[in-house]
């Protein structure tokens, strides 16, 4: 019936069918040329405050930007405007829908992590061309800076859904936000600045401007779109209409604070839409591509403290992504006793998933601990990137950065293990799920025998 449907797409194998809602070639390539010109402005206003009250910083990154502006926003046209449209609430934000937005990541927190890992940053980051090149120049993806990489995108995860107040202006997430923006814009600067002497650094007229709207569009899509339509129900959960809505409509007021159109996020319909786009445009890995993802599975497998195996983390990248792109980044093969052990994570997350759904009381309690234990993991980090202080985003691109395949080069991480007590946890639910399975079937074939022998 696809191949008879001439709308009908499939992509790295997600099918859908074409509608009116998926952006075209032209839209793209405007998006791709568009970047947050506002962002941009502030940051050069802010830098040259920075340099203006200490001039040997020259605007460097290691000042905090965010802290510039709310110091100096009354004394500029610029920045009062700009920090004026980040603490004004839009018309069509519904606070209470915020709120139920933000549960859902605590509530399918096993989930969501496990696609934020083996989805977001080995499929999304590195098999999508201009966001690769972006990291690969940025060095945020060599193994010895992985740790602060993944920790400061997940610390952000976590402030933006810890709680309602933690977004609302002010809040430690809305903040959060801000410097993200700032950041982005530092980034999308240095490069520019860097292809002006050396063309051949960044090819713009392929990628697009650095940190374009497409790109954070695309991320976007990532955080709010890939668990609802891929990565749950992969995992065997399927989330509720309420809970897609909720959640989407919490990162079109991130989209809003991040300076990315907002528009594309109106409806689920549409935003569903931009993730099956990216699927079909944006996902084309490069050998850039291989060598981040190879990158990040060394620096995750035995790492502590959960000391997961590259098998096991390979096992799930294929189930999460398929043996096409999982081929195509240069993934192994693993033992099918892996893709088993995977399927025991999956048993755990179905299981804790359709808990909660049916015992409110249950839900509330595994959404609590959740984000205790979430923001206790990302607050108490200083033993892991080297020190305490600011939430602090580092990798801005520098000409000589070089960027390749690293390898051995983190044992200080955890060295190869004979056991495994989270895999060995998992392998354990899905024994325990087959045994249960079994009964089941043998009580249900017992009671239609004894039907049978009645008739």
């Amino acid at each position: 019936m696809a191949k008879s449907n001439p709308l009908y797409r499939e992509r790295w194998g997600y099918g859908f069918d074409l509608t009116t809602d998926h952006l075209s070639t032209e839209e793209i390539s405007k998006l791709r040329a568009q970047y947050d010109s506002l962002g941009s402005e502030v940051l050069g206003i802010l830098q040259k405050i920075v340099a203006n009250k200490d001039p040997a910083a020259n605007g460097a990154p290691k000042a905090d930007l965010y802290s510039v502006l709310r110091d100096n926003y009354q004394d500029n046209e610029v920045l009062s405007k700009f920090w004026d449209e980040l603490h004004v609430t839009p018309e069509w934000v519904d606070w209470a829908q915020i709120e139920r937005g933000q549960k859902f990541f605590g509530r399918y927190a096993l989930g969501n992590a496990t696609a934020f890992a083996l989805q977001g940053f080995v499929r999304e980051n590195s098999a999508s061309p201009g966001i690769a090149e972006v990291f690969a120049r940025t060095g945020g993806f060599a193994v010895r800076n992985l740790l602060s990489r993944v920790i400061e995108t997940f610390t952000w995860v976590v402030h933006v859904t810890t709680s309602l107040e933690s977004i609302q202006p002010g809040g430690e997430g809305h903040t959060s936000t801000i410097r993200v923006r700032l950041l982005h814009a530092s980034v999308r600067q240095r490069i520019t600045r860097l292809v002006e002497s050396r063309p051949q650094y960044f090819d713009i007229k392929k990628h697009g401007s650095p940190v374009n709207d497409l790109d954070s569009m695309h991320a976007i899509a990532l955080f709010c779109c890939m668990p609802m339509w891929d990565s749950l129900p992969k995992m065997g959960v399927y989330p509720t209409k309420q809970e897609i809505t909720d959640f989407i409509a919490l990162f079109r007021y991130i989209s809003y604070l991040t300076g990315t159109p907002t528009s594309y996020w109106t409806t689920p319909k549409k935003a569903k839409a931009v993730m099956e786009t990216m699927f079909l445009h944006e996902l084309d890995p490069t050998n850039t591509s291989k060598i981040l993802a190879y990158n990040f599975i060394t620096w995750l497998s035995n790492a502590p403290p959960v000391y997961l195996s590259r098998d096991f983390l390979e096992a799930g990248c294929r189930w999460m992504n398929g043996h096409e792109m999982s081929d195509a980044l240069g993934m192994g093969r693993p033992n099918l006793i892996y893709y088993l052990v995977f399927q025991g994570h999956n048993v755990v997350v179905f299981t804790l998933a359709y808990l909660q759904r049916f015992i409110p009381a249950f839900d509330r309690f595994m959404i609590n601990i959740n984000r205790k234990l979430l923001y206790a993991a990302v607050t108490d980090h200083r033993h892991l990137v080297g020190g305490a202080g600011l939430f602090d985003f580092k990798f801005v691109p520098q000409l000589d950065r070089k960027f390749g395949k690293d390898s051995g080069e983190i044992d200080a991480q955890g060295h190869s293990r004979w056991w495994r007590p989270v895999e060995a946890v998992f392998l354990m639910a899905l024994m325990i799920a087959g045994l249960v399975g079994c009964i089941m079937v043998a009580f249900v074939f017992k009671f239609a025998l004894k039907l049978h022998i009645k008739e």
